[in-house]
C-alpha cells in the first residue's frame, strides 16, 4: 500500500477498516466494553432497591446509573462501570490501531490474535498516559490550594499572592496546554502506542509534542476524520439495512411466516433501545429513520414458543449488527489515526515509523516464503561453518 505522507492517507481509513479483522475486534471491543458496563450498571441501580422489570422497560439496553439518586456503593458501582468499559474501549482501540498499522506495513500476515495480544501487553502503557498526566496536573492543584491559604492571613497574604500575578498567569497556560494534550490523548494514546510502542510516559509526551509541533495539521486531520467515519458508518448502516431488504426479496415465498418473527425482533430491538429510540427517531427524521434505523414503531405479538425462541434469535443478530456498526466506526478512527500519527513523526522527525524495527516481527523470524523454508535439510547442512557427518 503505498503511502504519501499527506491527507491522502488518512481518505484510505474507511476502506481500511472494512477488513475482516478490524470488523471482528472493533465488534469484540464493543461488546464487551458495552456488557461490562450494562451488567455492573443494572446491579447498581438493583442493589439501589429498583426492580430489574422496571428497569429494562426505562432503559434497555443503556442504563444511566450515574443520573439517578445513589446511595455510596451503587454509586461506586456505577463509577467502577464506567471506568471498565473505557478501559475496554481503550484496549479496543491499540489492538484496532495496532491492527491497521499492520496493513500499512503491508503486513498481511498479522493475525487478529497477535493484535490483542499487543493489546493486552500494552494495557499498562495506554493507562500509564493518564497516571503521567494526573502527576503533571498535581503541582497546579497543590499550588493553587498552598497559595490560597497563604492568602488567608491578613495583611501580608494578600501582597504575597499579588505578587505572584505573572505566575499564574504562566502557570495558568501551562495547564491549560497540559489538559489540552490529555484530551487529545484519548484519542491519540492507542494509536502511538500501536505505531511507535512508546510506554506511558512517552506517549503523554508525544501528545504534547504533536499538540505543539502539529496543531492545525492535529485539528484539520481530527475534523477530516471525524466526518469520514460518520459519513461511511451511515453507509455502511445503509448497506446492512439494504441487505435485509434483499433478503426479504430473496425469501419472498416465505415471508408470510419469515414476517412475524422478524416484526417481534425488531420490536425487541426497539423496546432494548429504552430513552435512545425516540432520541434517534427526533435526530434522523420521519424520512431519515427509514434508511438508517426502523421504518415504523414496532410492537411484538403473542407467538408460540418455538416461533417466540427463533425472534429472540433473530433479534441478537440484529444485535451483534447493531455492535458491528458502532465496530466499523471505532475501527475507521482508528485506522485514521494511525495513519495521522505517522505522517505526524515524518513531518516532525524526518522518520518512517512504516519500516522501523518492531518488537513482534522481529520476534517472530518466519519469513513467509514456502520456497526458502521447504528447503531440504541437506542443502542447510552444507551451508559453510557446518561439519558433515
Amino acid at each position: 500500500m503505498k503511502f504519501y505522507y499527506s491527507y491522502k492517507d488518512i481518505l484510505k481509513a474507511p476502506r481500511i477498516a472494512l477488513g475482516p479483522q478490524r470488523l471482528f475486534l472493533g465488534t469484540l471491543g464493543v461488546a464487551l466494553a458495552h456488557i461490562v458496563y450494562f451488567m455492573l450498571s443494572y446491579l447498581a441501580l438493583w442493589i439501589q432497591g429498583n426492580r430489574l422489570d422496571m428497569v429494562w422497560r426505562h432503559y434497555g439496553l443503556l442504563p444511566l446509573p450515574l443520573g439517578a439518586e445513589l446511595s455510596f456503593w451503587p454509586r461506586v458501582i456505577a463509577f467502577l462501570a464506567v471506568i471498565l468499559s473505557l478501559i475496554l474501549l481503550l484496549s479496543a482501540n491499540t489492538a484496532l490501531a495496532r491492527s491497521a498499522y499492520m496493513t500499512l506495513r503491508n503486513n498481511f500476515f498479522y493475525t487478529g490474535n497477535q493484535a490483542l495480544e499487543f493489546a493486552r501487553s500494552k494495557t499498562k502503557s495506554v493507562l500509564g498516559v493518564y497516571l503521567t498526566y494526573l502527576f503533571l496536573i498535581f503541582p497546579f492543584i497543590a499550588g493553587a490550594l498552598i497559595m490560597s491559604a497563604i492568602g488567608s492571613f491578613y495583611g501580608f497574604g494578600d501582597i504575597l499572592i499579588s505578587l505572584g500575578t505573572l505566575v499564574y498567569i504562566f502557570a495558568g497556560l501551562i495547564l491549560l496546554f497540559v489538559t489540552l494534550s490529555m484530551l487529545i490523548s484519548f484519542f491519540l494514546a492507542p494509536a502511538i502506542v500501536a505505531a511507535k510502542e512508546e510506554d506511558g510516559f512517552g506517549t503523554a509526551v508525544e501528545c504534547m509534542r504533536l499538540l505543539w509541533g502539529e496543531p492545525w495539521r492535529l485539528v484539520g486531520y481530527g475534523v477530516l476524520t471525524v466526518v469520514l467515519a460518520l459519513v461511511f458508518t451511515f453507509v455502511f448502516v445503509f448497506a446492512i439495512k439494504v441487505g435485509l431488504i434483499i433478503y426479504s426479496i430473496l425469501f419472498l415465498p416465505l415471508m408470510h411466516s419469515l414476517a412475524p418473527l422478524l416484526e417481534n425482533a425488531l420490536a425487541y430491538m426497539q423496546q432494548s433501545l429504552g430513552g435512545l429510540d425516540p432520541l434517534l427517531r427526533s435526530l434522523f427524521g420521519d424520512e431519515g429513520v427509514r434508511y438508517f434505523y426502523l421504518k415504523k414503531n414496532y410492537m411484538p405479538i403473542e407467538l408460540p414458543l418455538s416461533r417466540t425462541i427463533a425472534s429472540m434469535i433473530i433479534y441478537f443478530f440484529l444485535m451483534i449488527t447493531g455492535y458491528m456498526s458502532l465496530g466499523y466506526f471505532l475501527s475507521t478512527i482508528n485506522s485514521a489515526l494511525v495513519s495521522s500519527v505517522v505522517i505526524f513523526d515524518h513531518h516532525l522527525s524526518g522518520n518512517n515509523l512504516l519500516s522501523r524495527p518492531d518488537s513482534q516481527i522481529d520476534r517472530e523470524h518466519f519469513e513467509f516464503n514456502p520456497r526458502e523454508n521447504t528447503k531440504n535439510l541437506d542443502e542447510k547442512e552444507k551451508a559453510p561453518g557446518k561439519k558433515q557427518p
